[in-house]
């Protein structure tokens, strides 16, 4: 079957580096000014500020920004992609679908984990508080399409057993 459509956006990479930069720089700016101060507190705040981001803050941020993918779909699956590899997720696997942040990432979560784990975050809108009602009857569209492929696996495998899950 033909993919429908795109669901992240066109540069992925380009998003996380964007992410990134102004984390980076919003973190540096907010440093920078706690050490011009007279007082020797905000200047060890600084500091301190400093080695959390390093040590806690920023590996997270790095392991969060990986789990963003490329997501396209068509009416059955959808196709999550990472540099070369790309992976079929049937719409039966996915349990939901769900915004997890005001700029508008979405997290799919999955029955079974596969080579990407339980859950895939997409971006669908470099735009997204502007653009909601577009992105949203898309993924609207999408939890239809999951809701039918539950009925139709139900039916398949009879009225008698239930989806699995972890």
């Amino acid at each position: 079957m033909q993919r429908s459509k795109s669901l992240s956006i066109q540069s992925v990479k380009r998003y996380k580096i964007f992410t990134t930069v102004m984390l980076s720089l919003i973190m540096v700016t907010y440093i920078y000014i706690m050490g011009f101060s007279d007082n020797w507190t905000s200047r060890l705040i600084a500091v301190s500020y400093i080695l959390l981001g390093a040590f806690v803050y920023w590996p997270r941020v790095k392991n969060f920004l990986q789990k963003i993918k490329e997501v396209s779909y068509d009416k059955e699956n959808l196709y999550v992609r990472e540099g070369e590899y790309e992976i079929q997720i049937p719409f039966y696997e996915v349990k939901d679908i769900e915004i997890m942040s005001l700029d508008g990432l979405y997290k799919f979560t999955l029955y079974h984990h596969d080579q990407f784990g339980n859950e895939v975050i997409c971006k669908p809108s470099f735009w997204y508080p502007l653009n909601y009602k577009r992105i949203d009857a898309e993924l609207n569209r999408i939890r239809g399409w999951v809701r039918k492929s539950h009925h139709e696996y139900q039916d398949k495998i009879g009225s008698g057993h239930t989806l699995p899950s972890n």
